[in-house]
């Protein structure tokens, strides 16, 4: 099955930031309640983390011990389900890029949409850092609902 007529759920990309939640809001505005979605949180574990030195190909998932990313997990499965959807978590401890886990979980579950919010960054920021959400829309393979970081407006009212 194509992502064009996909049935699968919505893949929603969490990382506890304020753009993470505004972009599932929306999604549960759009989608509707019940719609089914994964809520993903990648990490790098502490005691993996030791000694790495990544560079621009390795993980650029956040360093915590699993304790602390199952809790960033469960808050944002919270968050998915009050916004509406029938929700389950996925946690993964980050071996390549977040970009690359995002769109192979979508491949994998037939996702309908990958949900994401974009962080605020500074123009310098971006140059040097990149962006997931921009490698994420690169890969111009599934729908993407990207929402911005900036203060919520009037749509959808």
């Amino acid at each position: 099955m194509t992502a064009g007529n996909s049935t699968g759920p919505a893949l929603l990309c969490w990382d506890n930031s304020d753009g993470a939640e505004r972009a599932i809001e929306h999604a549960g505005r759009i989608l509707g309640d019940g719609h089914q979605a994964i809520v993903l949180f990648a990490h790098v574990p502490t005691e993996s983390a030791r000694g790495i030195l990544g560079g621009l190909s390795g993980p650029d998932a956040p360093i915590m011990g699993v304790t602390d990313a199952e809790n960033v997990l469960a808050r944002g499965l919270a968050f998915a389900r009050e916004a509406g959807f029938d929700a389950a978590g996925t946690l993964i401890a980050a071996e390549r890029r977040t970009a690359e886990i995002i769109t192979s979980m979508a491949d994998e579950h037939d996702a309908i949409v990958i949900v994401m919010g974009q962080r605020q960054r500074s123009t310098i920021g971006k140059l040097l850092l990149g962006s997931t959400a921009q490698e994420v829309l690169n890969s111009d393979h599934r729908p993407v609902l990207m929402v911005s970081p900036g203060t919520p407006g009037a749509y959808p009212g």
